[in-house]
């Protein structure tokens, strides 16, 4: 006398369990899931996102302007 289900049955009703996954899925939810990958942003682009103004440059010393040095 067996008791509870034998490997074969397991396996089989998972098969069964994933096949229907598989077959009954929403359009919708699979267009939402298959998405673009993101854009890779230069430092450059995030900063124009920012809003800062990238046409200046930089002094070549380093030296800030409009404010005290101590």
């Amino acid at each position: 006398m067996e008791r509870g289900r034998s490997r074969r049955q397991v396996r089989l009703d998972s098969q069964k369990h994933y096949k229907g996954l598989e077959e009954n899925h929403d359009a919708k939810a699979s267009e939402r899931f298959h998405t673009p990958a993101y854009q890779s942003y230069s430092v450059e682009d995030y900063l124009k996102k920012m809003g800062v103004d990238i046409t200046k440059g930089v002094d070549a010393g380093g030296a800030e302007t409009g404010r005290k040095q101590c």
